[in-house]
Formats: structure tokens, sequence, C-alpha cells
């Protein structure tokens, strides 16, 4: 009787270890296979914080908008 408690429990970790290998094997095998983006967070300049508008002209003084961000619309309130 204590002999087959003993060999459930044996087989309960050989079987545990095996599911976490498995796990962690194929968590490499897809951190292999996907690119690195290593600049993508530094994508945009890092003096500008995340909610200020900023609008930049060319040299003929036409805006520059990226097509991501929308364009600035300046209104005046009417009474």
């Amino acid at each position: 009787m204590i002999a087959l408690v003993i060999l459930y429990i044996v087989g309960f970790f050989r079987t545990l270890l095996f599911v976490l290998a498995i796990y962690f094997l194929m968590r490499f095998i897809v951190r292999l296979l996907q690119p690195h983006n290593k600049n993508q967070s530094s994508k945009r300049s890092p003096e500008t914080k995340e909610g200020e508008t900023t609008i930049r002209f060319n040299k003929k003084g036409e805006k520059i908008v990226d097509k991501d961000e929308g364009e600035y619309v300046d209104y005046e309130e009417v009474d």
C-alpha cells in the first residue's frame, strides 16, 4: 500500500516536471521566433511628454502631422 502511494507521488512529480519543461521550452521557442524591436519604445522623441501637443513645421511653413496622430484644430469659443 505504501509502495503504491510512493509510486503515485513519483509519477505526479515526473508529470509535473514534464509539463513545466514543455511550457518553458515553448516559451523559449516563441521568444526566438518573435522579431526584436529594441527601438520601439524610443520611436518618438524623448523630450515630449505623453499628452502634450506638438506642431512641427517644414521649411515652407506647412504643418507636419503624423498620420496616426491626427491634426490639431485651433478654434475660438463663440458666446
